[in-house]
């Protein structure tokens, strides 16, 4: 059980990024080929579209995940690297906030809705439903980035710390 945790841990966001991908990708081939044939799915681009919404907002939990979030190197470069380190932290720190307040005011969002898709005629809550679980995963990703990069930067010894400190085991 530990290990499917640990594998889920350490990849939820790209199996559900390859399985939306797959679906969007084979019901358009579908789709196509249906139309060449003078038929055609009438739900299939609204289904693609939700699918591509999920996509786009499990994605922020991903990019935190691979930390490939956008910053300006041009002007953070400039800075020294404590001043570096103390941005960086803030921007992760920011980041979580950020989607832990999106992923709670959405909810109130979800709950107000009645509405039903046209073509599929699905609640639109479902379709509502992935701002929460997008923003949840990437504040969820966040505080784990966030303990890493804790951990990581403050954690260990500095380099002039262990050299005085080897130096008084001398002594």
């Amino acid at each position: 059980m530990k290990k499917v945790w640990n594998y889920l841990e350490e990849n939820l966001e790209e199996i559900l990024l390859v399985i939306l991908l797959a679906a969007m990708s084979i019901i358009m081939m579908i789709q196509v080929i249906l139309r060449l044939m003078s038929a055609g799915l009438t739900w299939a681009e609204e289904f693609c579209r939700y699918c591509f919404v999920y996509s786009g907002l499990l994605s922020a939990g991903y990019c935190i995940r691979k930390g490939v979030g956008i910053r300006v190197d041009v002007i953070f470069n400039f800075f020294p690297k404590p001043v570096q380190i103390i941005i960086d932290y803030l921007g992760k720190l920011l980041t979580t906030v950020l989607y832990g307040y999106l992923a709670y005011s959405s909810i109130s969002l979800i709950q107000s809705t009645t509405s039903i898709s046209t073509a599929m005629q699905l609640p639109m809550q479902f379709v509502y439903a992935a701002l929460p679980i997008g923003f949840g995963l990437g504040c969820i990703r966040g505080v784990q980035d966030l303990v890493k990069f804790t951990i990581k930067t403050f954690g260990k010894k500095q380099p002039e710390e262990a050299a005085v400190t080897g130096e008084e085991a001398e002594a």
